[in-house]
């Protein structure tokens, strides 16, 4: 026996408003769970750059080998010292890098 074509039309709208109840209950629980895990986002953000600073070392052995002997040879001066002038350094590399991007293009 078919059933009549009222039916299925009930049946359709019925199930057009359940989908409707489903897919509104998601986006809800979907942002109850971002909002749970606002809390983690700075530290997983700082463990993933020390995970990226390990993957470096890793990959780059004979650069932190170097760093090392580096700063034996350097045990006498203060580490701040060293620091700072690294830090200037890269200051200066990261203007002339910008720079010659401007005029080189």
């Amino acid at each position: 026996m078919i059933p009549a074509r009222g039916t299925i039309d009930i049946r359709l709208a019925e199930l057009a408003r359940r989908k409707e109840r489903l897919v509104a209950r998601s986006e809800s629980q979907r942002g109850a769970i971002a909002s749970s895990f606002d809390g983690l986002r700075r530290p997983l953000t700082i463990a993933e750059k020390g995970l990226a600073v390990a993957r470096f070392m890793q990959a780059h052995p004979a650069l932190v080998g170097a760093g090392m002997a580096v700063l034996v040879a350097m045990r006498g001066r203060g580490l701040l010292s060293i620091a700072g002038r690294g830090l200037a350094a890269w200051r200066a590399w990261k203007s002339l890098s910008s720079l010659s991007a401007l005029l080189f293009r």
